[in-house]
């Protein structure tokens, strides 16, 4: 497979896994098909389209329309297990996690394409990855993952960081995709699995009194 076929594949899996977790969320909230069709496309487009308007560059799917047709397809094929969704908690945030680690790993390599510094290549893959999941969240008027205990950003910076660190030693590109990925992959979904969280802030507010 070539480096150009490889990262066709890659959007396509990112697109359909984001579009999916989507999908499952609109069928928690017994949304309607179009609703589940609609959640699906922002959650899959959604942090790549930030990420371009921060970059100043052409957003993606403009030109590339099939992002949105693979995106609104994927959707729309989860629609008969959509319903039961509020059962299937698991499978939403694997699908999910398989987004994240994939649009991480691309939203970086794009911005080190336009010659960015590394910190800015790590927070627009971390915006990529993230973005998306923060605004199926809102529209599912859910608390967005991002702002709960769940091993979830950082499992995000984790992958950027040791793509832009790959990058700046010179290791073969294909090898910081899949380093990225496989990076985002073992920190989220044993978190998944077996719930790990990050430790929270307690504060008493009579503490000052």
């Amino acid at each position: 497979m070539t480096h150009f076929h490889l990262l066709m594949s890659l959007q396509f899996v990112g697109i359909a896994a984001f579009a999916v977790s989507g999908a499952l969320a609109a069928g928690e909230r017994q949304m309607d098909w179009f609703g589940v069709m609609v959640l699906g496309i922002i959650v899959a487009v959604g942090g790549g389209t930030l990420r371009d308007l921060l970059l100043d560059a052409p957003v993606f799917w403009i030109d590339q329309s099939w992002y949105v047709v693979a995106a609104a397809a994927a959707a729309l094929a989860t629609i008969p297990v959509a319903r039961w969704a509020q059962k299937a908690r698991r499978p939403v945030a694997i699908a999910d996690a398989v987004g994240l680690a994939v649009f991480v790993a691309l939203g970086t390599r794009k911005a080190l394409e336009m010659d960015m510094p590394g910190f800015v290549a790590v927070i627009m893959g971390v915006v990529t990855g993230i973005a998306g999941g923060i605004i199926r969240d809102v529209l599912a008027n859910r608390t967005p993952i991002i702002l709960k205990k769940e091993v979830y950003a950082l499992a995000a910076l984790t992958g950027a960081v040791l793509y832009v660190a790959a990058d700046s030693y010179g290791v073969d590109p294909v090898l910081g995709l899949w380093g990225s990925i496989v990076a985002v992959l073992a920190i989220r979904l044993p978190a998944i699995l077996y719930g790990w969280s990050i430790p929270t802030l307690k504060i008493d507010p009579d503490e000052g009194d």
